[in-house]
């Protein structure tokens, strides 16, 4: 029963959000975090959190369209470089500085770089700033982001020349669904129940390919991908933010408070925000020549959220608290500056 009790009060959190025009995702993590202490749930895996990363990667996929992109490069990768450098390479020298082994190192630095596409984007509808130039520079840099998440998720995936081999043989089959995939397209142009079932089920493949040995984070996104050329957001958008809520309770209530270093928090927030900050700067005079819009940048894109709690998850789950605390700090640090534009 724990994931109905979940559902009911993360309506009611979502309800008040929305009404404050303040992100949800921070106040699930704090609700997973509450009702854990008060015994009410165990945070434990479960197959509808699951399907929260699953749905929310299957959807990040859909957004990135290879036409697009290649037609966007030379901008993208420029901008997307400068938000590397500043933030990933900072946290990764302080954990390393602090005794922490390079694998850790490495995907708490990666959950650190990565901002939140959910919340930064939807800062800029809020704001109704989406028809600013800085606006669509924020929304490459989210592109490229999560690029390179994908390259992320490609290389912790392919530990052995088995799941190397399936993984590629998975891929190549994923490319030529890519392909061919006007031929799916009587699947999604009805009326009836038939798109909902298939948009449930393509992306709950992810969870059936992981027992072959191929990531099925790496799975979610590839098939986004494949099936990017069809407009099915609205149909993915209400399986994605049902489970990705219970995901986040769920996350919430995995955390050790005993675990968590203030001496290695408290820094990492700080370069987190600085990071950012001297980002958006050098891309906003850089790209815009505009001071101006570097700030901007700088405060629609330090939130981070969704897949800095994802990567945790998956690859160092005993580092929850430090990246609950970074996301929850950034993110309500960003929804406060927005609020200031």
């Amino acid at each position: 029963m724990e994931e109905f009790e979940v559902i009911i009060l993360c309506t009611a959190i979502a309800y008040l959000c929305r009404s404050l025009r303040f992100s949800p995702i921070p106040m699930y993590i704090l609700l997973g975090l509450v009702l854990k202490n008060l015994g009410i749930i165990r945070g434990d895996h479960s197959v509808l959190s699951e399907l929260g990363i699953v749905f929310l990667l299957f959807y990040i996929g859909l957004k990135i369209n290879p036409h697009q992109v290649s037609r966007n490069l030379k901008g993208i990768t420029y901008a997307g470089l400068i938000d590397f450098v500043f933030n990933f390479f900072p946290p990764l020298m302080i954990l390393l500085a602090s005794g922490f082994d390079i694998f850790v190192s490495i995907v708490v630095s990666s959950a650190i770089y990565v901002s939140s596409s959910a919340i930064c984007l939807k800062l800029l509808v809020d704001t109704r700033k989406l028809i600013f130039p800085f606006a669509e520079t924020v929304v490459w840099l989210m592109v490229f982001e999560d690029l390179v998440m994908i390259g992320f998720l490609m290389f912790m995936s392919l530990s052995g020349i088995s799941p190397l081999v399936k993984t590629i043989l998975f891929l190549a089959i994923v490319y030529i669904i890519y392909k061919y995939s006007r031929m799916f397209r009587s699947l999604f142009d009805r009326s009836d129940e038939i798109p909902m079932l298939a948009t449930f089920s393509i992306p709950s493949l992810a969870v059936l390919v992981k027992n072959l040995g191929i990531s099925e984070a790496l799975a979610s996104i590839s098939l986004g991908i494949a099936f990017s050329r069809y407009k099915l957001d609205n149909l993915v958008i209400p399986f994605k933010e049902v489970f990705l809520a219970i995901f986040f309770v769920m996350f919430g209530a995995s955390i050790n408070l005993e675990m968590l270093d203030i001496g290695v928090v408290l820094p990492l927030i700080f370069i987190a925000i600085v990071g950012k900050l001297l980002s958006g700067y050098f891309i906003g005079l850089n790209v815009h020549k505009s001071k101006k819009d570097g700030v901007r940048i700088f405060k629609y894109t330090v939130p981070r959220g969704e897949f800095s709690v994802i990567l945790t998850t998956l690859f160092a789950p005993q580092f929850s608290g430090i990246i609950s605390a970074v996301v929850l700090a950034t993110s309500i640090f960003g929804i406060a500056l927005s609020r200031k534009d």
